[in-house]
């Protein structure tokens, strides 16, 4: 009996005494005290052998509870009673606790006993919060296993203590060192139920910056809620004390996007596709409920909110508990005072005068706050307000005091939010952001801060060439990022994470950096973690913007290189991306800026020369449009090699000595075996120097495939298949697109390399049969008619089409190229080589020339037909390619839009061709992403269909 006695004992040693000074024992402190060794005696004391082994069994598998309130009683041998009442169900009999007096004395058969097992079991069963949320309630007798509270405030709805709970009793995942607050609720007031059932719902998305439930519950007639303890308290004590002047703006703008991404959630509630999507809304945003935590705002409070099913009207009565964020549609100043219904906008003006209070106090600090609310002050007797409107009409002192602070701040991210929160704050609820447009506006501004501190770091490091690569890497992102992708997501969630990231990543970015020793910024090892930093950033764009990035950072790059022998960013460059396009098109541009300013002869031309006189010749000439196929004979076989020649005429031989060093560039980036795939050009077999004509033959290589006897391959320029097309074989959109794509990559490759076309046109795109005999709009196009190609930075210019004198090409050259200026042309810029490729983007459209398209203007001039593309075509193109496409079109025919300030590290005059990049080829080539993705998800009958380009799925829609 000394065992029992010595057990007894144990069991009352692991008892607490909690905060309302009554005993509980910890949910795992009986593992240790009930174990095999103190339980088997006992029981083989008191109970046959057939039967000891099974109620060993069972109080050691789920059974402690009870036994050890057993042993508390001296009742150990009434063990039996409860497992006969089990009915053999795989649970464990302490899982039947607490039990109620009337089964109790049903089972142990004496009043007395069962009376004193009552009132002991309520020591073991202290409630194990493990965050589930609906709402319990609880026995009068329930001991709660809080061993420590602390009154922190009365609230408007009871008192709100904070509380210790024992570790037994918390979430198993839960930080030992969080504390939580139980709020208590009056019993009756119908705000619980509500805040409840919202709270409930929205912890299934675990949104880091909605308050998180550990447990609501009901007990002596009051209503509880628990949730972690905030340290830092409310917004409305943040905006009372001073400004941190180490923390830098970002992160106080951070804050803000996290709070909005909880509202956009609130508004947008989804948990997964096959649930219904909710509307909701707050109703109650003000600094008193919302919480921080010193890294975050957190929402909370939401006993006036509401959450209905997406298809139910969101407008609810308003409460009127608002103070300064009062919506001007939720109740009428004058008298009698009047409440109206409440919206979403609602929440989302109030949103608006809570990130003014911020920013303001931001820049200013709590002094700031004041004097923003004073500068709000007006009258209605016998009140006076500090609203941020005055009823029917906007509070003018709001946005001159927020300009006027964005000013003085000085940050351009500044005077974004402040152009966001004038949105937010527009009377008519209809012309303010949806919650998930402000979302990614407030993140987009939030990254442009991170970037801001990022910037300068990356400059101060411009000498190590590694340094400036890892910039151009970053600036490509940065070009690229488009925060509106992330409005477009289904899940305000999924979003949310995904920028948090991005935030994340440029957090640890700006701490690499500035733990860069400059000692060691020529180490490329140095740089290898701000490196994989740039590589998470670029992999976190969806796929159409990181191909964007790509482009972006190959015109960034390219516009480095120069002609020393000792660049080091090149030799850097090659050292980091490889054989990759980059470092192929660095290298292009690498062999013509070596001859660049060479005046020479046709002997010191660095290429393969055929004079007339030599044994090489050309011969079984074929026109193919303005180009000739030809052979190269040089007496070695009968065959000769099989060449496409343009014709360049020349007056005299001056003008041929002026005329041979253009040449001898273009050789340079056209010949070789390493000519990059990316300009979309044959490569170039050498010059035909023909005195009789006065003329130089440019010969093109058509590659070992297209060689042999004794037909000539079946080439078509774009001019011939647009001339012949077959109505009853149309290229179908993803063509189109992918045609339009592949010519503006050409074409921006060509200015990466400081190299323009200068006479694009349909004639100067050349397709090659392939081998499995497809349409020839199905292959990859090439360009030709560099006759007329020089050098960016070339001053010498025979003026417009000197070389071929068609008059028809005409209507693809700019009216300002073919005019003159004070009796002479203008010098050529790179948007005049758009505006040919805006002309080559109709015609594709409307797969057809550009003078049957505009038939009835044949007889306008230059000038007066350019206006007329415009005018009568973009609105032809919306319908028919879509308005992507119109704009990009547009875009080419009216003049590349350039960016106003450009970031520190991108050379000037990158500028165009950074444009380029964001408003021709990225769209162009998001489009055709678009397609395809929309192709590859389509059944497998509807791919047939769109492929079998008989069927012309879209043909009469695109016909213009």
């Amino acid at each position: 009996m000394g065992d029992i006695a010595l057990l007894r004992r144990r069991i009352h040693e692991v008892r607490l005494e909690n905060a309302d000074v009554r005993m509980f024992v910890p949910e795992n402190s009986l593992v240790d005290v009930v174990t095999p060794e103190t339980v088997r005696p006992i029981i083989s004391a008191r109970f046959p052998l057939e039967s000891a082994q099974e109620i060993t069994n069972t109080v050691l598998h789920g059974g402690r509870k009870i036994f050890s309130i057993l042993v508390m009683l001296d009742q150990v041998d009434r063990i039996e009673y409860f497992i006969k009442r089990d009915q053999l169900q795989a649970r464990d009999i302490d899982s039947l606790l607490p039990v109620t007096k009337i089964d109790l004395r049903t089972t142990l058969k004496d009043d007395y006993i069962a009376d004193q097992f009552y009132l002991s079991q309520w020591e073991f069963c202290a409630p194990v919060f493990t965050r589930k949320t609906i709402p319990r309630i609880f026995d009068r007798h329930v001991v709660l296993p809080f061993v420590r509270k602390e009154w922190v405030a009365a609230g408007a709805y009871g008192a709100v203590y904070k509380i210790d709970i024992h570790p037994d009793h918390r979430p198993v995942s839960s930080d030992a060192n969080i504390e939580y607050v139980r709020k208590e609720i009056a019993f009756g007031d119908g705000t619980y139920d509500n805040e409840v059932r919202i709270l409930s719902t929205l912890q299934c998305l675990d949104h880091p910056n909605i308050l998180s439930l550990l447990a609501c519950y009901t007990h002596n007639d009051q209503h509880n809620i628990i949730s972690p303890y905030i340290s830092q308290g409310t917004l409305r004590k943040y905006l009372k004390q001073e400004t941190r002047t180490t923390v830098h703006h970002s992160e106080t703008f951070h804050l803000i996007a996290g709070l909005a991404s909880a509202v956009w959630a609130m508004h947008e509630f989804v948990f997964g596709s096959d649930q219904q999507a909710h509307k909701g809304h707050h109703d109650d945003l003000r600094p008193d409920n919302v919480l921080f935590d010193g890294s975050r705002l957190i929402l909370a409070d939401f006993g006036l909110s509401s959450l209905k099913a997406s298809p139910e009207n969101s407008k609810t009565t308003f409460k009127g508990r608002q103070g300064f964020y009062q919506p001007p549609e939720c109740a009428d100043l004058g008298h009698p005072y009047k409440e109206h219904g409440a919206t979403r906008a609602s929440d989302i003006f109030a949103f608006g005068c809570m990130i003014a209070d911020i920013i303001v106090h931001l820049a200013k600090g709590p002094a700031g706050v004041k004097e923003f609310e004073e500068a709000r002050t007006f009258h209605r007797q016998p009140i006076t307000f500090h609203l941020f409107h005055k009823g029917n009409r906007a509070n003018d002192a709001v946005a001159a005091f927020l300009e006027k602070t964005a000013t003085e701040f000085g940050s351009p991210v500044f005077g974004e939010i402040v152009q966001l929160v004038v949105t937010m704050l527009d009377l008519d609820p209809k012309k303010r952001p949806l919650a998930r447009h402000a979302t990614t506006k407030l993140y987009d501004i939030t990254i442009a801060a991170f970037v801001e501190q990022c910037t300068p770091l990356f400059v101060s490091l411009k000498s190590s060439p590694h340094a400036v690569i890892e910039h151009a890497r970053f600036l490509s992102w940065r070009r690229s990022f488009d925060a509106s992708y992330y409005f477009t997501l289904p899940r305000p969630t999924t979003a949310t994470a995904m920028l948090e990231s991005i935030v994340d990543t440029l957090r640890q970015m700006k701490q690499a950096l500035d733990d860069v020793d400059l000692a060691l910024a020529g180490d490329c090892r140095t740089f290898l973690d701000i490196r994989r930093m740039n590589t998470e950033l670029i992999n976190s764009l969806p796929e159409p913007r990181r191909a964007a990035a790509e482009s972006q950072l190959s015109t960034i790059l390219l516009k480095m290189i120069s002609s020393s022998p000792n660049d080091i960013v090149y030799d850097s460059l090659r050292t980091a991306f490889g054989d990759s396009s980059i470092a192929r098109l660095a290298a292009a541009k690498r062999q013509i800026l070596k001859v660049e300013g060479d005046i020479g002869s046709v002997v010191e031309i660095r290429c393969r020369v055929l004079p007339n006189s030599s044994g090489l010749r050309l011969r079984d000439r074929e026109n193919i449009g303005p180009f000739r196929l030809a052979r190269v004979h040089d007496g070695s076989n009968d065959v000769g090699r099989l060449v496409l020649e343009e014709v360049i005429k020349y007056q005299d031989r001056y003008r041929l000595k002026r005329l041979l060093p253009r040449l001898s560039k273009l050789a340079e980036l056209l010949s070789g075996p390493n000519l990059p795939p990316e300009l979309r050009v044959l490569p170039f077999y050498g010059l035909h120097d023909n005195v009789k004509t006065s003329s130089v033959g440019l010969l093109y290589d058509l590659g070992e495939v297209h060689q042999g006897v004794p037909l000539s391959p079946e080439l078509e320029s774009l001019h011939q298949l647009l001339s012949n097309r077959d109505e009853t074989h149309l290229p179908n959109l993803e063509r189109r697109y992918s045609l339009a794509s592949g010519l503006a990559e050409a074409l921006a490759a060509l200015h990466d390399v400081e190299w323009y076309h200068k006479d694009l046109t349909c004639h100067s795109v050349l397709f090659l049969p392939s081998s499995d005999r497809q349409p020839h709009w199905k292959t990859p196009p090439y360009l030709i008619g560099f006759h007329h190609s020089r050098q960016t930075r070339d001053d010498f210019s025979e003026g417009p089409l000197a070389a071929s004198q068609d008059r028809k090409r005409e209507r693809y050259h700019h009216p300002d190229y073919l005019s003159k200026e004070n009796g002479q042309f203008r010098g050529f810029r790179p948007e005049f080589d758009y505006y040919s490729l805006g002309i080559l983007l109709v015609e594709v459209a409307c797969w057809n020339t550009i003078d049957a398209i505009m038939s009835s203007h044949t007889k306008e001039d230059n000038r007066t037909f350019a206006k007329s593309v415009v005018e009568e075509k973009l609105d032809d193109l919306k319908f028919s390619m879509g308005l992507t496409y119109a704009g990009v079109v547009e875009q080419c025919l009216k003049g590349v839009k350039k960016c106003g300030v450009m970031a520190e590290g991108v050379p000037i005059d990158a500028q165009t061709n950074l444009a380029v990049r964001e408003t021709i080829t990225g769209p162009l080539k998001s489009l055709l992403s678009h397609v395809q993705e929309e192709k590859r998800s389509s059944t497998p009958t509807q791919k047939r269909k769109a492929d079998d380009e008989g069927a012309r799925p879209v043909s009469k829609r695109l016909h213009v």
